[in-house]
């Protein structure tokens, strides 16, 4: 089980967060009708609740009740309409009062009782200001490093499609001087090896056998110089195409490495409809089975690709010596590669491996994602 490294209850911390936020911004957010009905709100408040208190007189209390449209007056309104509903609720709370006991005016009670109504009016509006306040400058605060977060994010993503580019690049040009300038130097070393061949022929039968078998040697390398110059070269693959370069790939590695058994095992049909994103599905198999060939020391490699889900798994395994732990491993250029195009897909590449026990390199492709890099080849 891979562990997500948060602490204990953070996943209820972050759900009481989020819905503080959202009752916060459901409370702050004016209601239908904007400010003026807000002030239609404040004052059917007031009404309601000054009805209630000439109800039920001097005998009961109301004078809590008349925080809502005061704190509703902060929320909405801000301080200037919040000091004006708190003096009118004062003002209903007295007139209520003194309806209910008209020789009450005379008393100290009736003011000491107002005054300390209208006292924790105006101390709740001061907190909730002060509360709202900080509020917003939190919110500021997010917006800006989301607004900061976002722009790393895309300057990633843009160092991310330079060094693909890149990559594709030296990619082409390495094909074009196999493919130009090695492959025709082999062509002429081959038809000069089969020249001398011809001319030995009768006169010195050894030393014609050997021009014959320098002549085979190098055909074998212009095959294998024409293989590695079409991987290079490749820059689109059609998705239903997808299954025989996968092919092929696996077949050329078995003529690079033929002390490798390297297999290919797809899906018919792959479920793909574009070309660049079989591409990248393409190069994260080849440098994968690639450095199973040329560095894991591996008898046997595999390449899998089929559908799970919505999504198109591709898995390379081989019996190799594997990788060192994590902590002692340098990743190269390759592997580094090959997870910037899986980051391309919208996939996350997973490597397992111990030391003599093999490599597993897995990568989960959405199908339905579009790439981060719609240019992107």
């Amino acid at each position: 089980m891979v562990s997500s490294g948060r602490p204990p209850g953070s996943n209820a911390a972050s759900a009481w967060a989020r819905a503080t936020d959202w009752t916060l911004d459901r409370i702050i957010g004016l209601p239908q009708g904007g400010r003026t009905g807000a002030v239609a709100w404040i004052c059917g408040f007031m009404i309601v609740i000054g009805a209630v208190d000439y109800a039920t007189g001097t005998r009961v209390s109301m004078g809590f009740f008349y925080l809502v449209p005061v704190a509703l007056s902060v929320v909405w309104l801000g301080l200037g309409a919040a000091s004006i509903t708190a003096l009118g609720s004062w003002g209903v709370r007295v007139a209520a009062d003194l309806t209910d006991a008209p020789d009450a005016i005379h008393e100290t009670w009736l003011w000491w009782n107002s005054a300390s109504a209208l006292l924790t009016y105006f101390s709740v509006i001061w907190i909730l200001d002060a509360l709202i306040q900080l509020h917003r400058q939190l919110e500021q605060r997010v917006r800006e490093r989301t607004e900061e977060l976002e722009r790393e994010t895309q300057k990633r993503q843009q160092v991310q499609r330079e060094l693909l580019e890149l990559s594709e690049s030296e990619r082409s040009a390495m094909g074009r001087e196999l493919h130009d300038q090695l492959g025709q130097h082999l062509v002429a070393t081959a038809m000069a090896a089969q020249v001398l061949a011809q001319r030995l022929h009768g006169r010195d039968e050894n030393g014609a056998r050997e021009a014959r078998k320098i002549a085979d040697l190098v055909e074998q390398g212009i095959a294998q110089t024409r293989q590695l110059a079409r991987g290079l070269l490749l820059e689109r693959v059609e998705p239903e195409r997808l299954k025989s370069e996968l092919e092929e790939l696996c077949a050329g590695l078995r003529q690079q490495f033929p002390a490798v058994e390297c297999v290919a095992n797809v899906e018919t049909p792959v479920a793909l409809r574009d070309a660049s994103r079989a591409a990248q599905i393409f190069r994260i198999a080849q440098e994968a089975l690639r450095n199973a060939c040329r560095h894991g020391r591996a008898k046997r490699a595999t390449l899998t690709l089929r559908a799970e889900g919505g999504d198109l798994l591709i898995v390379v395994e081989d019996d190799g010596r594997g990788l060192p732990p994590e902590a002692e491993r340098n990743e190269g250029m390759g592997l580094r590669i090959m997870q910037h195009r899986a980051d391309h897909l919208g996939s996350n590449l997973i490597i397992s491996a111990q030391r003599g026990r093999g490599t597993r390199v897995m990568c989960l492709v959405p199908l339905a994602a579009p790439t981060r890099f719609p240019n992107e080849t």
